[in-house]
């Protein structure tokens, strides 16, 4: 957000922009974007120290009445603005942040949030300028108090969301990916022509909601910070050629102008806001659900039907020679789970992921196939006679001791270590069943009298006390 003195050049020019848009000479504004800046300051305010918050709000206090003041307002009037905007801002605030969560908005729940926090700020704000009015014993203070709640609830809920979204771009781009150059051309197009003809030409029938072909548009196809900044170019639009006196909403009285053009910009804003956070929310929960069908739910590692993909990509793209692949399978792992139970084997097995994936070179992909057997997918490689040894250097990586210092470390895991190099015929099933043939010839080469890496209770591994859940290890 901004700085400090950044909101107090803000605010003042917001009440100046909100002054200049009054309708046909009256007091009437079509627009109050000092509502926005105010629940943005305040939120601000709330960050800082005590003394800082207060300085802050007394500044805010200071340049709602001279601004006022100085655009034409009276003295009374202008303190009474100072009430109304205050109000606006902490109540927002305070029911924003009554929970101490963050403000965002990322996801359906996050505009629940704001559109009731903004509403309880507006009524609160638009309860304290009727009672002015009242005293000036002006008629039809219903009206009134429906002018002020939603032209300051409005302005405030755009405002407010534009620059939330805009301030969470590093957290999810605006991007046009899969989306075709035409489509956007035509996109624009028709939201350039239906804008024009029902905000502009002034075609003297009621169709204004035209507007919801684009927005519906923009909301279903575009990122939701791309639909926000379209929000801000539709109000805009909207707000200006009203103040003109041109389109669907002119030859109205002042009052009803400014209820309608902010009603037309509430509409697109709950609209747009609501179905693209909606579709972001099913997106992101899509790409989960796909991430934890491709992983291995015990060591985060990919699983073999992520391996196959990554390994049919890389031999469809990469010459013969440069793709290849070491699977290894643990010697004695049965032993571990024997003697200590099978939740300490799987600590183990998470700790062989870690060590591998040390080991892997950027790029590169470690998958677990199943039980004790692991795959590293090594990419880019210069020379064949390479992956002979990166295979030793996760041979020995595994087999260093696990354990901590506190406790008898465990040294007797090795790994059966299998090698494959793509040629111009192989596939995924060719080449993993080349590594898993090369495996079981170095099992059976290394095989000796004795079984290697049998697992004693003297020699214990992790320290610590044992879960018994009796739980089986998925390795």
């Amino acid at each position: 957000m901004l700085p400090g003195a950044g909101f107090a050049v803000a605010y003042g020019l917001a009440i100046f922009v909100g002054r200049a848009t009054r309708v046909d000479g009256s007091e009437v504004s079509l627009v109050w974007p000092a509502a926005a800046v105010a629940v943005l300051w305040g939120l601000h305010a709330r960050g800082l120290g005590r003394a800082q918050a207060a300085l802050h709000w007394t500044l805010l206090v200071l340049l709602t009445f001279s601004v006022n003041l100085v655009t034409g307002a009276t003295l009374g009037l202008s303190a009474w603005f100072v009430l109304v905007n205050v109000a606006l801002s902490a109540v927002t605030v305070a029911v924003l942040c009554r929970d101490g969560r963050s403000v965002v908005l990322r996801e359906p729940a996050d505009l629940g949030r704001l559109v009731g926090a903004i509403s309880a700020g507006t009524l609160v704000a638009a309860a304290v300028a009727v009672s002015w009015f009242a005293y000036e014993g002006q008629p039809d203070l219903p009206r009134t108090f429906a002018l002020f709640a939603i032209r300051n609830g409005v302005t405030a809920l755009t405002g407010v969301a534009v620059v939330l979204r805009l301030r969470d771009a590093q957290w999810r781009r605006p991007t046009l990916s899969g989306i075709r150059g035409a489509e956007t051309l035509a996109f624009l197009a028709t939201t350039v022509v239906v804008f024009t003809r029902v905000f502009w030409l002034n075609p003297g029938h009621p169709n204004a909601f035209g507007v919801m072909l684009p927005a519906l548009w923009v909301s279903l196809r575009y990122t939701t910070t791309t639909s926000t900044m379209f929000l801000a170019g539709s109000g805009v639009s909207i707000l200006w050629a009203t103040l003109l006196g041109r389109g669907v909403l002119s030859g109205v009285a002042p009052t009803q102008q400014a209820l309608l053009a902010q009603g037309m910009v509430g509409c697109l804003t709950i609209v747009v806001l609501t179905l693209a956070l909606f579709r972001d929310s099913r997106n992101e929960l899509i790409a989960e659900l796909r991430d934890l069908a491709q992983r291995d739910p015990l060591t985060g590692l990919a699983n073999r039907a992520l391996l196959n993909q990554r390994l049919e990509e890389a031999l469809r793209h990469e010459p013969p020679a440069t793709v290849g692949v070491l699977l290894l399978d643990l010697d004695g792992f049965k032993s571990v789970n024997d003697a200590w139970g099978h939740e300490e084997g799987d600590l183990l097995l998470i700790e062989i992921a870690d060590r591998l994936t040390e080991v892997a070179r950027p790029g590169d992909m470690v998958a677990r196939l199943g039980g004790d057997e692991f795959v590293v997918l090594c990419l880019g490689l210069a020379d064949p006679a390479e992956l002979e040894l990166r295979a030793e250097r996760v041979r020995q990586r595994v087999a260093l001791p696990y354990g901590q210092a506190s406790d008898a470390p465990y040294d007797r895991i090795t790994a059966s270590v299998g090698t494959a190099v793509s040629e111009r015929a192989s596939t995924p099933r060719s080449l993993l069943a080349a590594a898993d043939r090369a495996m079981y010839d170095v099992k059976r080469a290394a095989a000796a009298p004795g079984v290697r890496g049998q697992a004693t209770r003297a020699a214990r591994w992790p320290a610590g006390p044992r879960a018994a859940t009796g739980e089986p290890a998925r390795g």
